[in-house]
């Protein structure tokens, strides 16, 4: 009897396009995607349906193809969430090539690097970012072809984004196994890295969440993610294309009109993190009415919120399913989950979830640590099918987190306790977690050393309890310098990730002999 490997059980060679394709054969023009735009109000909803979407991304997949978007060439791109950006990473899978999602708002400096790093054959950008990036592109070594998205809701097909060439050429289509997109991390010791995903782990991604979620083809996922975020591409969008089922789509997150748009637009199921879940919570309650979630009956959600923030919850949205989960851009998806069958304890986030190898606990020598100890989380998984392929041109780092046995070594803390529920304990890595989002200290100091307004900065964070936590900046400023010159530089040249929640100055740092800052001592320093 053949065995039947992973290969053949759990993707079935599917890729992002044929399953569109399988889709839209099977639903016609029923919805696919729903997008809302600013101010969110009901009735201004777009709708486009499954044929009108593959057939839309089947012109651009012809279009892009006549400038060389293809044979894992990498195209930047940098769009909020939106028909558009959805429509144009399947595109450039399909035919072969690398999506590389971006931060949309980075600045010039941040904009630039990122054309460095992958040698893009084109970029993407709209009509808000067009500007900064033809600069970013005038100043790198590179000479990428810019396309701009003037229509996100892509009511025009192909035609919605201009520039794109009128030639076509026929793409081929692509296997399993090809690197779909790259997903950028958030630091850790040194800058982002961009993590390798082909198209079977999105494939699994999907399965492992519509498998362990109990998700139906009778869901729509609330995508109010950033894009570039994998909770937007593999929590929202995936288990959409595994079931054949409808996405809410809103460029950004509103805290105020969260649950208006989740009601009005029929939203089933959201994927969120902490920090921004308590902002829509806070500021749906602060108008003193009653919140009104719609169809809304389950919420996945990443960390924890405070005791009060949960009764708050209760009494306002107890008919709404909370259910813990984690995982990383490098396993995927969800890692740790609990059951459908489970109340959520709101305190562990749950056991293995279907799909994964296995899981242990290791202390600093690599051994494994006893119940109730806490350890590092490894994860046993196939690079490329079940665990990221790898970093991308970036050897040493993906030798350091995947080593030749198959796990990979996530850099978290956790605890299992003895009925197998693990719980978070904390982050090995210097990362600041602000309202939702990972930023790294260090390479926020890499470019805010670019400044000329100071002569060096330290990063540190500081405790919040609406955000999570602030991002202090250090610096010892240069001549001209001013708290607001400072401030306007950092979302100028890095993006609003880069902005300090506060400045604050002195004539040196506390150093060690080998020169690097005691971050202990900031806070003393003068």
């Amino acid at each position: 009897m053949n065995s039947v490997t992973m290969n053949d059980d759990v993707t079935g060679n599917e890729t992002l396009w044929t399953l569109m394709m399988s889709w839209a054969n099977t639903h016609g023009d029923s919805a696919f995607a729903m997008y809302t735009e600013p101010p969110y109000t009901e009735g201004s909803s777009t709708t486009i349906g499954w044929t009108t979407a593959a057939e839309t991304t089947y012109e651009l997949r012809q279009r892009l193809g006549a400038v060389g978007v293809a044979e894992q060439q990498v195209v930047l791109l940098a769009l909020p969430n939106s028909p558009a950006a959805i429509l144009t990473l399947i595109a450039v899978a399909a035919n072969g090539a690398i999506a590389h999602t971006i931060d949309p708002d980075l600045g010039f400096l941040s904009l630039t690097s990122a054309i460095d790093a992958t040698h893009p054959v084109a970029v993407v950008a709209t009509t808000t970012n067009a500007q900064a990036i033809s600069r970013a592109i005038a100043s790198s070594t590179r000479n990428p072809a810019l396309f701009v998205v003037e229509d996100p809701s892509m009511q025009r097909g192909s035609s919605s984004i201009s520039g794109l060439p009128e030639t076509r050429r026929t793409p081929y289509d692509v296997g399993p196994d090809e690197i779909a997109a790259l997903l950028p991390t958030s630091g850790t010791s040194g800058p982002s890295k961009l993590v390798e995903l082909t198209h079977r782990n999105y494939v699994t991604a999907g399965n492992r969440l519509v498998r362990n979620s109990a998700h139906g083809v009778g869901d729509r996922f609330y995508a109010c993610s950033p894009f570039f975020h994998t909770n937007a591409q593999m929590y929202c969008y995936m288990p959409a294309l595994i079931l054949g089922a409808s996405i809410s789509i809103v460029p950004g997150f509103s805290a105020s009109r969260y649950f208006d748009v989740a009601r009005f637009t029929g939203v089933t199921v959201s994927s969120m993190v902490a920090s921004p879940m308590r902002m829509a919570l806070h500021r749906a309650t602060e108008e003193g009415r009653a919140i009104d979630p719609g169809a809304l009956r389950l919420i996945q959600y990443g960390q924890q919120l405070s005791s009060a923030d949960w009764a708050l919850w209760d009494r306002h949205l107890p008919q709404v399913e909370m259910r813990q989960v984690y995982g990383q851009t490098e396993t995927v998806s969800i890692v740790l989950a609990g059951a459908p069958w489970e109340a959520d304890d709101r305190r562990t986030i749950g056991r293995p979830a279907l799909g994964i190898d296995a899981v242990k606990l290791v202390d600093e020598t690599g051994r494994a640590v006893d119940t109730g100890a806490p350890g590092e989380l490894l994860v046993r998984g196939e690079p490329g099918r079940t665990l990221m392929r790898g970093y991308w041109r970036n050897p040493t780092a993906t030798a350091a987190a995947l080593d030749t046995d198959g796990w990979l070594h996530t850099g978290d803390i956790m605890q299992r306790e003895r009925n197998g529920r693990f719980v978070f304990v904390g982050r090995r890595m210097h990362i600041i977690r602000r309202a939702g989002e990972n930023v790294s200290s260090y390479e926020l100091e890499l470019l805010m050393q670019n400044c000329p307004l100071i002569e060096d900065a330290a990063v540190r964070a500081e405790v919040d309890e609406a955000l999570d936590a602030r991002i202090v900046v250090h610096v010892i400023p240069s001549e001209g310098f001013t708290e607001s010159g400072f401030a306007s530089w950092c979302r100028e040249s890095i993006g609003k990730r880069g902005v300090p929640d506060a400045i604050r100055t002195h004539s040196s740092f506390p150093r060690t002999p080998s020169g690097r800052v005691i971050a202990r001592e900031l806070d003393t320093a003068p």
